[in-house]
C-alpha cells in the first residue's frame, strides 16, 4: 500500500507544472459559444451571403490619447508592432468613410463630389489650425520666413528651406505686388494657407498670431482662395462642422472632428483581425501611454485578472481551507492527507480539461475559475466524511475500521459523488452552447473529486499508522465536539415544533421567490473586470467621442412591403442619437419619398440598416438600445446583439429546460437509490429552498448582479446540497427506534462531519471573495452563504421536522416493506 501511495504522490508532483499552464487554454470571448438558431448568427449569415459584408472579421480598439496630433498619431504607430495585422484609423480617415457613405448614398453629380473633396480640404484646414494652435511657435517660424525674408531680415532656418522659398518668392514676384508675392510663397513653401492674412506690419506679434487662430472660421473664403469655388457661409456652421444639402433635404453631416477631439486629447481607432491574440492586445496596452478600450481590451484585460485572481484565489482557499482543517481535526496527518485528496481534485481535473481541449474543447474561463472552490470542497467533504467515520469506528473498538469506514462511508461518497455528476450532465444535453461547456468543466470536477477522495484516502489511511495519524496527540480525534450540543438543540426544537418550521419554511421562501422575481441581472463589463481598470475608464471617456457601436438589421420583405416599417425604425433610432444608413435614411436624414431608396441596402428580399448606436459596444446604452430593436421584432446583428442573444438564450434555457431536467434526474436517481418517494421529493425542496434564499441574498446584498451569477449558485447548490441530505438519509437509514429517534440520532452524529463539510466547502467559495472581479465576489459570497444557511439551518433544523412530520412515509415504499418482512 505504501508503494501506491509513493505513486499517488509521484502523479501529484507530475502533473503540478502542466495545470499551472492551464490559465493559457481558457477563452474569454462568448462568441465561440454563438449558435446558429440565433437571430445575430442569421444576420451574420445574411449579410456575408446577400450584402458581401463579414462584420467579424475585424475589431475595433479605441485609443484616447493625449498631446498634439503629430506626436500621438507617432506614439500608436510605434505601437502598432505589437498587434498582428493592424490598420490605423485616423479621424480623416473615419470621416471620409461616412463621408463617401453618405455621398454614395446621395447620388454621384459633380456637385456632390466637388463636395466631398472641399469637405475634405475642410477637414485638412481644421486639423492644421489645431496643430498651429498647439505649436504656436512653428506658425512663428513660418510667418518669419515668409515676411521677414523678403524684407532683407535674418531669419534662423537651414539653407534649403531658404532656397526653396526664394525660387518661388521671385517666380511670383514677376506678376504680384511684393506682400502677394510673400504670400504665395509662404503657402508654397509650408503648405499654409492661414499665412496669408497676415503682413510686413504684424508677422512678428505673437499674441496676435494665436488669438487669429483661436477665433478663425472664415473656412468659405480660404476655400475660395484654394480652390475658386464659392462656398456659402452657412455651408461650414463652425469649424467642426460640414452641412451640406442632400436631394432637397438639408441636414448638417453627422460625424466631424469634434467627435475625435477634446481639449489635449484625441481619438484613433486600430483595427485588427477578429482572431488577435490577447496576449498581443495586453502588450499593446501595457507599452502605450493611453486609455485604451474596446470588446478585445475588455476581454484580454479580463484574461490579465483571471490570471492573478486565480492565482488569489488558490492561495486564499489553500490558507482558508487550512485553518478550518486545523481547528477541526487538531491533527496534523489527516490534514496532509485532505490538502492532498484536493490538490490531485484538481490536478486530474484540469488535466482531463486540457486533454479535451486537444480535442476541441474550448475551457471558458468561467468554467475554469469555478473548478478550484468545487473540487476543493467535495474532495475534502468525501475524504472528511471517511475520515470521521475512521476515527469512529476506531474510537468504538472495531477489529478492521478502515473496512467499516469504506463500507459505509465509502458508500455514502461514491452515492453523493455520482448524484453531483448526474445533476451535472443535464448540462450537457442542454441546447445552450455555454451551459454545455460549463457542464463539461463540472461532470470532470466533480469525477475528478470522487476519485482521488475515495482511493488516494482509502489508501493514505491503510499506509499510515494509527499513532502517526493522531500526532501531535495520543489520540485520534474526537468526531464528537461542541457543535453536538447545538445540533441537539437544533434537532429537538425541530421535531417539537414541526408544524412552526414547515410555516416559516413557507413564508421565506415566497419572499425569496419574489426578491429574485423582482431583481435585474446586468451584462455590465465591471463585472468581468474592475471598475479601475483602464479599458472601463476608457470605455466611460468614449462617451465624450466617436462612441457609437454598430448594429446591422435585417428587415425581410420587398421594398414596398418593408418602406413604413424601415422608415419608422429610422425615424426612431435617429431621434435616439443614431446614425442610420438604410433605404430611407442617411445618418440624420430620413427620406420621405421611395426614389430616395438605396440598392445598396436592398439585395434578394432583405432591406439592410447599419444603424450606428451613440454608446460604446457592451456598454449599458448600448445593450439597451439594441434591445429596443429587438423587441420591434427585427433581426438584429452585430458584437451588442450577439451578447444578447447569448445572455437571454442561456438564461431561459437553464431555467426552462436545465434546472427542471437536473430535478428529474434527482429525483429519478435517488427513486431508485433509497426506494422511496417522498425522500427525493422533499431533499429537491430543500435543494429549491437553499437556493432561492441564496440568490435573494445575493441580490438584497449586492443589487443588481452579473447575468450568470444566479445560473451559477442555482447550478452548484442544487448539485453540492446533495451531498449532505445523502449523508444524513443514509446514516438515519442504519440507525434504529423510532422514526423521530432514527432522525435524531442520524442528524446528529452525520451532522458533525456535515456541519465541517459545511464550513470547509463555504470557505473555499467565501475565498472568490478575495478576488478584485465583481462576479466572482458574487458567486462566491452567494454559494459561501448559502452552504452555510444550508449546513446550520436547513439540514438540523428544516429536514428533521419535514421528516418527522412525513414519518413512516419517508420510506414508502421501499425500506418500510422490507422492514416489515424482516
Amino acid at each position: 500500500m505504501r508503494g501506491v501511495l509513493v505513486l499517488w504522490i509521484l502523479l501529484m508532483i507530475a502533473l503540478a507544472p502542466i495545470v499551472l499552464q492551464v490559465q493559457n487554454f481558457f477563452v474569454y470571448s462568448d462568441s465561440p459559444f454563438l449558435s446558429p438558431q440565433y437571430k445575430s448568427v442569421i444576420v451574420s449569415e445574411i449579410m456575408k451571403t446577400d450584402f458581401n459584408i463579414s462584420q467579424s472579421s475585424v475589431s475595433n480598439i479605441y485609443i484616447i490619447i493625449n498631446g498634439s496630433y503629430n506626436e500621438s498619431l507617432r506614439v500608436i504607430n510605434d505601437s502598432l508592432k505589437y498587434l498582428n495585422e493592424a490598420r490605423l484609423l485616423t479621424p480623416s480617415d473615419i470621416i471620409s468613410s461616412y463621408q463617401q457613405l453618405y455621398f454614395n448614398g446621395s447620388g454621384n453629380s459633380s456637385i456632390e463630389k466637388d463636395l466631398i473633396k472641399i469637405n475634405q480640404l475642410y477637414l485638412n484646414l481644421t486639423s492644421l489650425r489645431e496643430r498651429l494652435l498647439l505649436n504656436i511657435s512653428e506658425f512663428m517660424f513660418q510667418l518669419n520666413v515668409t515676411y521677414g525674408l523678403p524684407l532683407g531680415k535674418h531669419v534662423s532656418a537651414n539653407s534649403t528651406l531658404i532656397e526653396t522659398f526664394r525660387v518661388y518668392y521671385f517666380i511670383a514676384l514677376e506678376n504680384y505686388s511684393q506682400i502677394n508675392a510673400s504670400r504665395i510663397a509662404g503657402y508654397l513653401t509650408f503648405k499654409d494657407p492661414y499665412l496669408i492674412f497676415f503682413g510686413f506690419n504684424n508677422y512678428t506679434n505673437e499674441t496676435l498670431a494665436k488669438h487669429f487662430l483661436e477665433k478663425f472660421d472664415n473656412y468659405s473664403y480660404l476655400i475660395f482662395l484654394l480652390t475658386g469655388k464659392h462656398i456659402p457661409d452657412q455651408t461650414f456652421g463652425s469649424s467642426y462642422s460640414f452641412f451640406m444639402r442632400s436631394e432637397q433635404n438639408a441636414s448638417s453631416f453627422p460625424v466631424s472632428l469634434s467627435n475625435f477631439h477634446r481639449n489635449d486629447s484625441w481619438l484613433f481607432i486600430v483595427q485588427v483581425p477578429s482572431n488577435e491574440s490577447l496576449n498581443n492586445v495586453n502588450e499593446f496596452i501595457d507599452n502605450i501611454k493611453a486609455e485604451v478600450t474596446g470588446h478585445l481590451p475588455i476581454y484580454a484585460r479580463s484574461e490579465l485578472y483571471t490570471e492573478s485572481n486565480l492565482k488569489v484565489i488558490d492561495l486564499v482557499t489553500f490558507t482558508l481551507v487550512g485553518i478550518l482543517l486545523i481547528l477541526l481535526l487538531r491533527s496534523l496527518v489527516p490534514i496532509l492527507l485532505l490538502l492532498g485528496s484536493a490538490i490531485l481534485g484538481i490536478e486530474i481535473a484540469y488535466s482531463v480539461l486540457i486533454v479535451l481541449h486537444l480535442f476541441g474543447y474550448k475551457i471558458y474561463y468561467i468554467s475554469g475559475l469555478v473548478i478550484p472552490p468545487i473540487i476543493f470542497g467535495i474532495t475534502i467533504d468525501y475524504s472528511l466524511l471517511f475520515i470521521y467515520r475512521y476515527f469512529e469506528e476506531i474510537r468504538r473498538g472495531r477489529q478492521n475500521p478502515l473496512n467499516e469506514a469504506f463500507r459505509t462511508a465509502g458508500k455514502a461518497a461514491i452515492f453523493s459523488g455520482l448524484s453531483i455528476t448526474l445533476a451535472f450532465l443535464s448540462f450537457l444535453i442542454s441546447p445552450s452552447p455555454i451551459l454545455k461547456n460549463i457542464g463539461i468543466a463540472l461532470v470532470a470536477g466533480s469525477l475528478s473529486s470522487l476519485f482521488p477522495s475515495i482511493s488516494f484516502t482509502y489508501t493514505s489511511l491503510r499506509s499510515i499508522g494509527i499513532n502517526v495519524l493522531s500526532f501531535p496527540q495520543k489520540h485520534v480525534p474526537n468526531p464528537s465536539d461542541g457543535r453536538s450540543k447545538y445540533l441537539r438543540f437544533m434537532i429537538n426544537h425541530s421535531i417539537k415544533r414541526k408544524y412552526y418550521v414547515l410555516l416559516t419554511i413557507f413564508v421565506v421562501s415566497i419572499f425569496s421567490l419574489w426578491v429574485f422575481s423582482t431583481h435585474n441581472s446586468n451584462v455590465d463589463v465591471n463585472e468581468i473586470v474592475p471598475s479601475t481598470s483602464e479599458v472601463v475608464v476608457g470605455l466611460n471617456d468614449l462617451n465624450n467621442y466617436f462612441n457609437y457601436s454598430l448594429d446591422y438589421v435585417i428587415v425581410p420583405g420587398s421594398l414596398n412591403q418593408t418602406h413604413n416599417m424601415v422608415y419608422m425604425i429610422a425615424k426612431k433610432a435617429i431621434s435616439m442619437g443614431a446614425l442610420v444608413y438604410s433605404p430611407v435614411s442617411l445618418g440624420k436624414i430620413v427620406l420621405d419619398n421611395s426614389s430616395a431608396i438605396l440598392n445598396q441596402f436592398y439585395s434578394n428580399g432583405f432591406s439592410l440598416m447599419e444603424i450606428y448606436i451613440p454608446y460604446p459596444v457592451f456598454s449599458n446604452g448600448a445593450i439597451n438600445f439594441t434591445n429596443w430593436l429587438i423587441s420591434q421584432g427585427l433581426l438584429v446583428g452585430g458584437s451588442n446583439a450577439q451578447r444578447i442573444d447569448i445572455v437571454t438564450n442561456t438564461v431561459q434555457t437553464y431555467y426552462s429546460f436545465t434546472l427542471p431536467l437536473t430535478i428529474i434526474f434527482i429525483l429519478i436517481y435517488l427513486g431508485f437509490l433509497l426506494k422511496s418517494i417522498a425522500v427525493p421529493v422533499r431533499l429537491t425542496l430543500s435543494l429549491l429552498f437553499s437556493s432561492l434564499v441564496g440568490v435573494a441574498v445575493m441580490y438584497s446584498v449586492f443589487g443588481t448582479v452579473y447575468w450568470l451569477s444566479p445560473l451559477i449558485v442555482f447550478a452548484l447548490l442544487f448539485s453540492l446540497g446533495i451531498d449532505y441530505d445523502m449523508f444524513i438519509v443514509l446514516r438515519i437509514r442504519e440507525e434504529e427506534g423510532s422514526e423521530d429517534e432514527k432522525i435524531r440520532n442520524g442528524v446528529e452524529k452525520t451532522g458533525l462531519v456535515v456541519t465541517a463539510a459545511g464550513l470547509i466547502l463555504s470557505g473555499a467559495f467565501f475565498s472568490l471573495m478575495a478576488a478584485d472581479m465583481q462576479f466572482l465576489r458574487e458567486i462566491g459570497f452567494a454559494v459561501g452563504f448559502t452552504i452555510l444557511f444550508d449546513t446550520f439551518i436547513v439540514r438540523p433544523f428544516v429536514v428533521p421536522a419535514v421528516m418527522s412530520i412525513l414519518g413512516k412515509y419517508n420510506w414508502w415504499p421501499g425500506v418500510r416493506s422490507n422492514r416489515s418482512k424482516t
